[in-house]
């Protein structure tokens, strides 16, 4: 209507103005995303470092027992966050003008409950742990609870201003390397490593604190029971989900701590950190995809179909040659990343790596069945997959000792999964998996044949001179069509060309405006 009629519109400048801002919400959405992705690679290459120096400084025995303690916590620390932050950036989101009074009365329920639950643990810890020195670790780990209650990360999330998070995580990690580096070594105490996690995690939280204080004053918790009561009812079903996942992700290392000795522990921990370092770019992965996800339900089936299917072929190609890439070069990946007596992590690695493109796939399902509208399906799903994880890991443990734990994860991931995809064949939404699995399993096996004689003289030469070949077999055999990505290409630069030219005639229409009323 505007473009037809630029000289009866005396507010051409307004119009222009909010022509300008919708057309930012893609920058700041791709800005955002880059900033906490970056930040989040950032974040665990350097935690997998600092994991590969505390199993060279700590041993088995003493890595096994930081984990456990860390393990316990961070069950705790869901309580806290996950629970209540969600909810509240969300509404902030929606009510920006509630960032300073939901603040206070957040940050008063949080640290209500930290409070409660970190007298709880100082209590259970003594009851229930002998060692003084594993108590120490338990409860200075319990010190997470408070920083994490006076974290404020979820305002700058729910305000899309993303930078400054990414850059409180980036410094929160370096501070925790730069600690351990520094104090922790083979006659430090064990206590040294979660009072270091603590403090950096303080300093990160204390530069946004800063930047609050400046745009909205110190915050002033004020705690009003029947505004934490609605909160705990909202938080309820978000909290259930989340600790649902996490079962998925922790709780065989946490029986394995409880079950075994603190060697096993040490020894089943160490690659199990590697694994969840390739879980979390499934992680974001979903967060991306999940908008598109939720816009293709709108579509007819065979187009949603369709735009599933080209999720997960992308998801395959990535996470199939990382998990045979693993297991076909974990004795050589292991025998450079851990020292000696973590040699017998290399089957661990083998076989724990399934997990990861496993969940990966079941979690998109789940988002797809939240998308169509059937998340309490979903969440029945995880739910159930949470439950029968405990007796799966302490059957397989005790009959085939740690490879069995890992192996009894595996089966529950594969159990999500299928369970996911019969609902969406139900819904006549789920992708035709099969055609996706046996050119990448093609190339995959080429890419093995090429990195297995080169990994006894070099594994890093192994994993470069495997991904060149696996790119290669790739288009050998049309698992990548480079029609579609020239397509794809031409598209993406046509779609540039018009934003551009569309930009420039808005930019000329207020001049006009002008020009016609100053006459």
């Amino acid at each position: 209507m505007s473009s037809s009629r630029p000289e009866e519109t005396p507010r051409a400048p307004h119009v222009a103005v909010g022509a300008t801002g919708i057309g930012s919400a893609p920058r700041r959405i791709a800005s955002n995303f880059f900033f906490l992705t970056a930040a989040e690679l950032c974040c665990r290459a350097t935690s997998v470092v600092v994991t590969l120096a505390l199993t060279e400084r700590l041993g088995r025995g003493g890595f096994g027992r930081i984990e456990f303690g860390f393990n316990v916590v961070f069950w705790l620390v869901l309580i806290v966050r996950d629970g209540f932050e969600v909810i509240a950036a969300r509404e902030l989101a929606r009510h920006r003008r509630l960032v300073r009074p939901l603040v206070n009365h957040i940050l008063a329920v949080k640290l209500l409950i930290s409070s409660v639950l970190y007298a709880l643990l100082f209590v259970a810890s003594g009851l229930l742990v002998s060692g003084w020195e594993e108590r120490a670790v338990l409860r200075a780990y319990g010190l997470l609870l408070f920083t994490t209650a006076l974290g404020l990360d979820f305002v700058y999330r729910a305000l899309e201003r993303m930078g400054l998070t990414a850059v409180s995580l980036v410094i929160r990690t370096t501070v925790y390397a730069a600690g351990v580096a520094w104090a922790v070594g083979p006659d430090s105490r064990l206590v040294e490593v979660p009072l270091r996690l603590v403090l950096g995690e303080a300093v990160g939280i204390g530069l946004v604190w800063i930047a609050y204080s400046r745009e909205w004053g110190l915050p002033r918790p004020a705690f009003r029971a029947g505004f934490a009561k609605v909160i705990a009812g909202r938080g309820r079903a978000v909290l259930a989900i989340y600790f649902a996942q996490t079962m998925l992700t922790t709780i065989d290392m946490m029986l394995v701590g409880l079950l075994m000795s603190w060697t096993d522990s040490g020894l089943y921990s160490a690659p199990q950190r590697l694994i969840a370092a390739v879980l979390t770019l499934g992680m974001i992965f979903q967060q991306v995809v999940f908008p598109s996800l939720a816009r293709a339900w709108r579509m007819r089936a065979s187009e949603s179909r369709h735009a599933l299917d080209r999720l997960v072929r992308l998801l395959v190609l990535l996470f199939l040659p990382a998990a045979v890439g693993a297991t076909v070069l974990a004795g050589p990946i292991s025998g450079v990343l851990f020292p000696r007596d973590f040699e017998a992590s290399a089957i661990l690695l083998a076989v724990g790596i399934w997990r990861a493109p496993l969940l990966v796939i079941a979690f998109l399902y789940q988002g797809a069945l939240i998308a169509l509208n059937r998340e309490s399906t979903a969440s029945r799903y995880v739910y159930a997959a949470a439950a029968i994880s405990p007796p799966a890991i302490a059957v397989g443990l005790f009959a085939f000792g740690l490879v069995g734990a890992s192996a009894a994860m595996v089966v529950v991931s594969a159990g999500l999964l299928a369970a996911a995809y019969a609902r969406l064949a139900a819904e006549r939404r789920a992708p035709a998996w099969h055609h996706h699995v046996a050119r990448p399993l093609a190339a995959c096996a080429a890419m093995s044949a090429a990195a297995i004689p080169i990994a006894r003289w070099s594994p890093a030469a192994a994993i470069v001179a495997g991904g060149v070949v696996y790119i290669v077999a790739l288009f050998v055999t049309g698992a990548i069509d480079p029609v579609e990505i020239r397509a794809l290409l031409v598209h993406r630069s046509a779609r540039a060309e018009d934003l551009t030219a569309g930009s420039r005639a808005r930019s000329r229409r207020p001049l006009r405006a002008k020009s016609d009323s100053g006459r």
